[in-house]
């Protein structure tokens, strides 16, 4: 939007130009992680903008999430550097969040691995909509959205099936707005999601974020944290963060070692996750660490 041709229109006059006194960019680090690609590549053209307002308008990026790789390519792109910069990292420790990481089991269906963690243990006709947490389940396709939501519509008593909907990219801006809004208001208590959900989401009292690791694997531990950052905003309340994973992105460990030998086909698999997210996997299998750990130390 910002590069379209009827933005750059004005951007080209001066008396728009003058009353902007910062240029925001939130969310910064999809500049690294769909700019590069064919998703979305203006994103890695964001410092044209620099042409219209010069060097004095400051340029501010914001983000949960920025490893060392993703922290350049958005100075770069940016420009920074020409200027006085000024970082500021206020950390990503959320004590009120429980993490898990725990192997996938039903991978054909993957809503089964946790449809008995989300909701309660009775469901009747005096179950209220209250009684079901908001949870937000991360899953790979739209197809894949769509047969969780089947299988928790039947599990649910008929006057709360309508509490479950779907999220993805192929939805109106008006559709995402009206969906975020009656999540938040408690008229939608689970939502079946792709990685679209993320921006605009601003849901305090999310009490289950589930991100589910097939069949795509996430591309690295900042796009797992990211959709883990949505649960419980609100610091007063508690929260469980879920990463399920295949049984092949788990080392053998000296406390479980398999009966029969790993293949060579698990081995490659595990190789091509990204070292930092393989090494938070892994933590147990880690037997130099022991107790709790800074999720900062993998993020950077």
């Amino acid at each position: 939007m910002a590069l379209s041709n009827s933005f750059r229109n004005l951007w080209k006059e001066a008396t728009f130009r003058k009353r902007v006194t910062a240029v925001i960019i939130d969310e910064a680090h999809c500049i690294d992680e769909w700019g590069g690609d064919n998703f979305r590549p203006q994103y890695r053209k964001i410092d044209e903008l620099r042409l219209y307002m010069g060097q004095e308008v400051p340029f501010v990026a914001c983000t949960a999430t920025a490893a060392t790789s993703t922290f350049e390519v958005i100075w770069k792109t940016l420009g920074f550097g020409s200027r006085p910069f000024w970082g500021l990292d206020v950390g990503c420790e959320r004590t009120n969040l429980t993490y898990i990481i725990r192997e996938l089991k039903y991978e054909k269906n993957p809503i089964f691995d946790v449809i008995n963690t989300i909701l309660p243990a009775v469901l009747d006709s005096n179950t209220k909509p209250e009684d079901i947490n908001k949870s937000l389940l991360y899953f790979d396709s739209e197809s894949v959205c769509g047969e969780a939501i089947k299988v928790i519509k039947k599990v649910l008593p008929p006057h709360l099936r309508g509490l479950v909907f779907s999220y993805s990219s192929t939805i109106s801006v008006r559709g995402k707005t009206a969906i975020w809004d009656n999540f938040k208001a408690g008229h939608f208590r689970i939502i079946c999601a792709t990685d679209a959900a993320g921006m605009g989401c601003n849901v305090p009292d999310i009490r289950h974020t589930v991100v589910f690791g097939v069949p795509k694997f996430p591309k690295s531990i900042s796009g797992v944290v990211q959709r883990w950052g949505r649960t419980a905003r609100n610091r007063n309340i508690s929260g469980t963060c879920q990463f399920l994973v295949p049984k092949w992105a788990f080392r053998p460990s000296a406390e479980n070692v398999p009966q029969k030998p790993e293949t060579k086909r698990s081995v490659k698999q595990r190789e091509g996750i990204q070292p930092a997210l393989e090494k938070f996997i892994n933590l147990q299998a880690d037997g130099s660490r022991q107790g709790k750990v800074c999720l900062v130390e993998y993020v950077t």
